[in-house]
């Protein structure tokens, strides 16, 4: 399993594998909006709060990763997307588009969904994976799919995507130790 992981983020010659130790996956429809957006954010504000790039964090343990219960695999991220994370340096150019796999799932540690029903579809299919799945919002409402609803219905969406980032990194007491 490690070897699979070691593979997803490239690194097959330069992540010793005994310093992985949290990946957090975020799952969407169609892993070109929201979950590379929350990927995206994710990366910057960890890297932030640990003080480090974001090239560093694999190095600190930490993998971040995005996937669709009925992506294609290879679509770019949105443009809309694209455009809003650039104006805060975040690239997302390089994103490919991949569906959520048992693989995936299993390298998880943590799970977070943009509905209930992505997080129910995960369930019925995977069952197993119940203690690692969660909602991204903590008021258990869903983040509604921007697509098709123009740069200012993605900049709602973003907005939303990174007040439950932040209760998530503030829940799970990562520090520059970590």
């Amino acid at each position: 399993m490690i070897v699979a992981i070691i593979q997803l983020v490239k690194f097959s010659d330069a992540v010793p594998v005994e310093s992985l130790s949290e990946m957090y996956l975020f799952v969407c429809t169609g892993n070109t909006c929201r979950s590379p957006m929350a990927e995206g954010l994710f990366r910057k504000l960890l890297s932030e709060k640990l003080e480090c790039s974001e090239d560093e964090l694999i190095d600190r343990g930490f993998m971040v990763a995005s996937a669709g219960i009925a992506a294609v695999r290879g679509s770019p991220a949105s443009s809309e997307s694209v455009e809003l994370l650039n104006r805060r340096g975040i690239d997302i150019r390089g994103h490919k588009s991949q569906p959520l796999t048992r693989r995936l799932l299993d390298q998880a540690d943590r799970i977070y969904t943009m509905t209930r029903s992505h997080r129910d579809s995960i369930l019925f299919d995977w069952p197993d994976s119940a203690n690692r799945i969660a909602l991204l919002a903590h008021d258990g409402l869903d983040i509604a799919d921007p697509i098709g609803g123009g740069i200012d219905e993605y900049a709602r969406c973003e907005a939303q995507i990174e007040k439950h980032i932040r209760v998530i990194l503030e829940e799970n007491l990562i520090t520059k130790s970590s």
